[in-house]
């Protein structure tokens, strides 16, 4: 018997680790000028900022059921082999919901469907875990509970050159009372709930970065499980700060960068922290 692990494209892992692993990405979706591309199957990264900062238009969207269901029958062909299909958070987008209308579709019970509640990163690691667990002889049970006391212990802090990007995408969640003052603060962002929220309401971009530092400090100075940095169009501003994270404290750290569905709805100077707390 074997537990296949699913994800999408969301999860933003690093590079080598789906085919090392045996992951199967299912991707989201995003119209960009009125072409509809999959995500990293029909545009790259690097591709999709140089539209952003042209100007193109973005509209993101989460697969439909047809995307999910051959891919779960032919991980399903052994009668004896499990799914474990591990997604963004429900309260973003409706992949969950795509995801459960294929499993109904095949009448499986052999189809787990988990939400992390969060993105990014954060599912990154969660589907790590995920695969780590499967991979010693964990039951899909066992994974799910771990999964639940893992999801206390995932902090997400971003920043953003712009809100306009999570306006315009109708993404704000929480943060929604800060679309007025776009230009007067530079706002730290979060997922709390499922929902991106705001963490602090910092005026100038120098402040917001202390105070991520501060952040960080505080959670390796209580121990840390994994961290992890998230940019966009950015890459030698973020790398910059992975690289003195590095050298301050000799945590080894990954560095991903947004895809087009993060990235079309966060903005090409996205500049992200995935910190997973240690257990106690």
């Amino acid at each position: 018997m074997s537990i296949h692990i699913v994800t999408d494209s969301t999860s933003y892992l690093p590079e080598g680790y789906t085919g090392e692993h045996g992951v199967d990405i299912v991707p989201l979706r995003i119209t960009i000028d009125g072409v509809l591309y999959r995500e990293f199957a029909d545009i790259a990264s690097d591709e999709f900022y140089v539209k952003q900062g042209s100007g193109a238009k973005a509209v993101t969207s989460q697969p439909g059921p047809e995307d999910f269901v051959g891919l779960y029958r032919r991980l399903l062909e052994n009668p004896e082999d499990e799914v474990l299909s591990v997604h963004l958070s429900s309260l973003m987008s409706g992949t969950l919901n795509s995801a459960h209308a294929a499993a109904a579709m095949l009448e499986s019970e052999r189809v787990t469907l988990y939400d992390t509640r969060t993105t990014g990163l954060g599912l990154g690691f969660m589907v790590m875990e995920a695969v780590r667990l499967a991979e010693t002889g964990a039951t899909i049970p066992d994974i799910v509970t771990a999964l639940d006391a893992m999801q206390g212990r995932i902090h997400i802090y971003f920043l953003v050159g712009t809100l306009e990007y999570l306006v315009a995408g109708a993404r704000i969640g929480k943060a929604a009372g800060l679309a007025g003052s776009i230009l007067q603060i530079k706002p730290i962002l979060t997922i709390k709930d499922g929902m991106i929220d705001v963490y602090d309401r910092p005026r100038t971009m120098r402040v917001a970065k202390e105070r991520i530092w501060a952040l960080i400090d505080g959670a390796v100075e209580h121990g840390v499980e994994h961290v992890g940095f998230h940019y966009a169009g950015n890459r030698a501003e973020v790398e910059a700060l992975q690289r003195e994270f590095e050298s301050r404290t000799g945590i080894p750290s990954i560095l991903s960068q947004l895809g087009p569905v993060v990235g079309g709805n966060t903005g090409p100077e996205t500049l992200g922290v995935v910190i997973v707390n240690k257990a106690v």
